[in-house]
């Protein structure tokens, strides 16, 4: 079977770009209207299908597209494909959204330089990317459909800004303490997390342990696939290809990149998570911590760590 060209797990690769980047307001918006889509009865919109979608844009086109970027075109071709919109309907729709920003721009004060410092201020680039403008049309689309709604996907949105790695850290300090949650966590993450109100969106989540003889690291080695209902947005280096394409290969290799270095008689563990599935790492808790509180506790926890590439940090780290 021929490998598909968004299938580069295993692949060469080059250094991991591992700064941190904040999703701008359209993308936070496109991946509530898509989580918004999937949990309607029936769906609009599923994740498998936008999957397919993002894996049959085109070799060139993935490569040359930015990841959120692939996302809101793949969204774009499968709502046109449902004739949930129309391209005619779309193209109006994008030109109207570019002549109501222009006008915008031209009501600013004199005063405001429109153009300081929009390398960092993505949202309010007078040339933003085209997807950008595409997105905000399937936005207008939408409302007007009453397919979804301003407030519903605010909440959503609000809701992927609720999760994060605080939250991981507060379910693996529970089962640092007690086993018995533990156990549950490891054999049904999500009945396990309803336990302490936090209710993942993912069909599966599992938790995976890592041990004196195991390290478990996660990776979606085809997307970008990450428990984000829990977790919050992956970092970018998490859904870039050099990530995607060589820690399936090389897992000590960039383990070690990370600043993570593990012992050889330890088996490292590679987790491939899938549209269906999604991954979570249960660190190992760190020596001299007996007696702590779940709050000390989770504080040692790092994002880091939930993935894979990091250890939680050690008890001194935290001042105790």
């Amino acid at each position: 079977m021929k490998r598909g060209y968004h299938d580069i797990g295993g692949l060469p690769g080059g250094p991991i770009e591992r700064r941190e980047r904040i999703m701008a307001f359209w993308e936070r918006r496109m991946e509530a209207m898509r989580d918004c889509l999937a949990r309607k009865r029936p769906p609009v919109m599923t994740v498998d299908e936008m999957r397919r979608a993002i894996e049959s844009l085109g070799e060139q086109a993935y490569n040359a597209l930015a990841f959120y970027e692939r996302k809101a075109a793949a969204m774009r071709n499968v709502l046109i494909e449902k004739g949930v919109l129309t391209q005619s309907e779309l193209d109006r729709r994008v030109t109207q959204v570019r002549a109501r920003r222009a006008a915008a721009i031209r009501e600013l004060p004199k005063q405001f330089d429109h153009t300081h410092d929009h390398e960092n201020i993505k949202d309010d680039d007078p040339n933003p990317s085209d997807y950008d403008v595409i997105s905000e049309a399937i936005y207008d689309s939408l409302l007007e459909q009453g397919i979804l709604s301003a407030d519903e996907i605010m909440r959503m949105i609000e809701r992927m800004e609720g999760a994060g790695s605080a939250t991981g850290a507060r379910i693996v300090a529970r089962a640092w303490l007690d086993p018995a949650f533990k156990q549950r966590l490891l054999t049904n993450g999500k009945a396990a997390l309803a336990e302490l109100g936090i209710e993942p969106l993912e069909a599966q989540l599992v938790v995976v342990e890592n041990t004196a003889s195991a390290h478990n690291v996660i990776v979606c080695t085809l997307c970008s696939c990450y428990p984000r209902s829990v977790l919050g947005p992956p970092p970018a280096w998490y859904v870039s290809k050099a990530y995607r394409s060589r820690v399936v290969k090389e897992p000590r290799t960039v383990l070690a990149e990370f600043g993570t270095r593990i012992p050889d008689r330890v088996q490292v563990r590679v987790h491939d998570s899938n549209a269906d599935m999604r991954y979570m790492v249960l660190p190992l808790r760190p020596e001299a911590t007996d007696g702590w509180s779940e709050k000390d506790l989770a504080a040692l926890v790092t994002r880091d760590s939930l993935i894979g590439v990091a250890q939680a940090l050690p008890a001194d780290a935290a001042g105790q």
